[in-house]
Formats: structure tokens, sequence, C-alpha cells
């Protein structure tokens, strides 16, 4: 009896599993149905072709000459170092013989002790007497000799002996040898002194009170104060722009901002220093520099010349080049290009000769002399293409008021 009610307990539990199994799939299928028909239809949307929007300037001509700038010290275009000729102890010193004070020209610096040379100098004179007097008595001699062989009456001309001629010329050659004694002796007399040999500042000094000097001992290093010069280092490209004469005799433009203020010179080129320098590839233009007629406020010249040490800015106009196309730098692409908005707003990529770039420009002429390719006016691209491919269809960047 109890095996018979346990078989119809699982009798109905499997019952009861079975409908709930099916109740759950009705439900599912009665869900999935109601989901469907509730489900919100999707709009269709028709894809829009994106045009790049740039920004353009219209393409200058310009007749250019180019300007080259570079940058130099400035440096006293003579300088000297004063050295002894004679020797002996100095017995002046002038007081103005310091680092940075100048000197008028054939002031006198030092002087040194003469009193051996005015003693040489008044023994040469002597000699030159005795030359002079002897001179005199050889011509007396020689008048006499010829007179007391007319009185003689050996016939015939007498020798050059006879008439003393030897003698009076050893006596000349003794005058000449004197004076040329006495002309050194004043030379070294005059040598003592040693005075400016232009207007000029002390840059070094090696001597003091007390010294004593010796030949080629040295005194003061002297710079000129009156005319200056700045050497240019210019890159090879930049000489090339100065036409065949490199510039040379062309007026420079020089300034530099001293206390907040500008101030300008002109100047003008000379030279160029050697060759190559194989290192930089440059060559050094030498530009001296002209007086700017600027006084200070109490009149005095302290800017007419810009001081020595300072680094001057300098602009050399190069050789005339005629006309050439102007675009902005920005407008350059890789590979020599420019891009060009044409006819019907759509990109063309052209190929360019760079001639020379300035800061914010650059000068262009047409790769291969294929100049017809752009013309004044036309609209060039200088904003950013992300995938510019020739061709492709552009639209002009709106600009808001």
């Amino acid at each position: 009896m109890s095996e018979e009610k346990e078989v119809e307990g699982k009798a109905d539990n499997t019952l009861l599993i079975v409908l709930i199994s099916v109740g759950l799939v009705l439900i599912g299928v009665f869900g999935f149905k109601w989901l469907m028909g509730t489900k919100p239809e999707a709009k269709k949307t028709v894809q829009e072709v994106w045009t790049p929007s740039v920004r353009v300037v219209l393409l200058e001509e310009k007749d250019y000459t180019p300007v080259i700038r570079a940058e130099g010290e400035v440096e006293a275009g003579i300088k000297t170092m004063l050295i002894s000729e004679v020797t002996g102890a100095l017995v002046y010193i002038s007081p103005n013989l310091e680092k940075g004070n100048v000197f008028s020209e054939g002031e006198v610096i030092v002087k040194v002790d003469a009193a051996d040379y005015e003693t040489q100098l008044t023994s040469n004179k002597s000699v030159l007497a005795d030359a002079e007097l002897a001179l005199a008595q050889e011509r007396a001699r020689a008048v006499q000799a010829a007179r007391d062989w007319k009185k003689l009456g050996r016939g015939g001309a007498a020798s050059d002996l006879v008439l003393r001629k030897p003698q009076i010329k050893s006596a000349l050659a003794r005058i000449d040898a004197a004076e040329a004694a006495i002309a050194k002796s004043e030379r070294d007399l005059a040598k003592t002194v040693i005075r400016a040999p232009y207007r000029c500042m002390v840059d070094r000094k090696f001597i003091d009170q007390g010294a004593y000097l010796g030949r080629l001992s040295k005194i003061a290093e002297v710079s000129s104060v009156d005319e200056y010069e700045v050497r240019l280092p210019l890159n090879l490209n930049e000489v090339g722009y100065l036409g065949e004469s490199r510039g040379i005799g062309s007026e420079v433009l020089l300034e530099s901002s001293i206390g907040g203020k500008i101030y300008r010179w002109k100047g003008r080129a000379v030279r160029f220093e050697g060759g190559v320098d194989s290192s930089t590839f440059s060559m050094v233009m030498v530009v001296r520099v002209e007086r700017n007629g600027e006084k200070g406020e109490k009149g005095d010249e302290r800017f007419q010349l810009p001081p020595v040490g300072m680094f001057l800015r300098a602009e050399v106009r190069g050789e005339r080049m005629g006309k050439v196309y102007s675009v902005p730098r920005e407008a350059m692409r890789e590979g020599g290009t420019i891009w060009q908005l044409a006819a019907g707003d759509v990109l063309r990529i052209v190929d360019v000769r760079v001639i020379r770039g300035e800061r914010d420009e650059v000068m262009i002429g047409m790769a291969g002399g294929s100049e017809d390719q752009l013309a004044v006016g036309d609209r060039v691209i200088v904003s950013p293409i992300a995938i510019p491919l020739g061709g492709m269809k552009l639209e002009l960047e709106k600009v808001e008021d």
C-alpha cells in the first residue's frame, strides 16, 4: 500500500514540472511577439559627403631685392703695438697712459732719457765739420798742385793723383758718412719721445715709472677711436645673393639697443677676409662703420660710433632679382610644392622652386621653368589638409564677422 502511494506522489511531481515548463515557454513566446510588435522603426539617413574647408591667400608678385641679415662684433679698424726703438731710462710717462684713456694724434706718451743721443749728435756734427775742413783743404791743395804743374812746365796733363782728385773724393765720402751719422742721431733723438700715432685708445699698458727700455720693448697697445669695423660671417648661399661684386662698396645698415633705445649706424663693405671657412662654409665680410652724427645729451660723442666689443645687427642689400612670386611661409608644403584652390574649388598641387626664404614669406618661381602654372591672384591654400589628393573637392572657410 505504501509503495502505491509513493508511485502516485512521483507522478504528481512530474506532471507539475511539465506544466510549469510549458507555461514558461508560452510566456517567452508571447513576450517575444510583444517586443517585436512594439519595436521602434529605424530612421533611414542619406550619407553626407564631407568637404574640407580651407583658408587661402592671393598669390602676389613683387620686384624683389634680397636683404642679407647677419650679426658681428665691433672692432677697432687699426690696432698698434707701440714699442721702443731706442734704449734708455724712462724720464716721463703721461698720466693719461691707462687702459681706456684716449690720446690725441701726436700727443706725448712717454720720453726716454735723451742725454746719450744728444751727445752722439754733437759728436757726429763735429765729425762733419772736420770732414768739411778736410774737403776744403784738399780742394785748395788741388788748385795749388795744378799751378805748380803748370809752372814746372813738364808738359802734358797732370795725373788725378797730382790734382788730388782721389783725396777730394775721399773727403766728399767722409762728409756723406758724417751727414748720414747726423741724420741717424737726429732720428734716434726723435725716437726718445714716443707720441700717439693717431687718435687712439689705450688697450693695454706694459710699463710704469722707473722702467728701463731696451730695443723693441713694449710700451702700450692702442687702437683707433675714429675707425671701427664689423666682421660679418655670411653663409655661402647668402654671399651668392650679393652678385659678382660680392657687395663690396655697398651700404650696410647697422643697429643695436643701448639703454632701451635703438641706435643705428651706417657702414660700407670694404673687403672679404681670406677664403671659405670649411667648418661653417661661410665667408667674413668686413664693414667699416661710419659716424651716425648723433650726440649725447651733453654734446659728447659716446654713440657716434658703437662701442668696441658690442654685437650689431646688420642688413646688406643683395643684387636685385626682378619679379618673383611671394607666398606666406605656411603655404609651403613638403617636396617643394604649394596647394592651389583651382577653378571649381578643387585641390591642385603645384611644384615650385624656392628662390629665397624670408622670416614670414617665401619667394618662389616655377619648377622646371613652367612659368604658366601660376598667375598673380591665384588662390594659395595656407591651412592644413589631413590627406591632400589632387582634384579633391574643397570649400572656402567661412569667416565669422
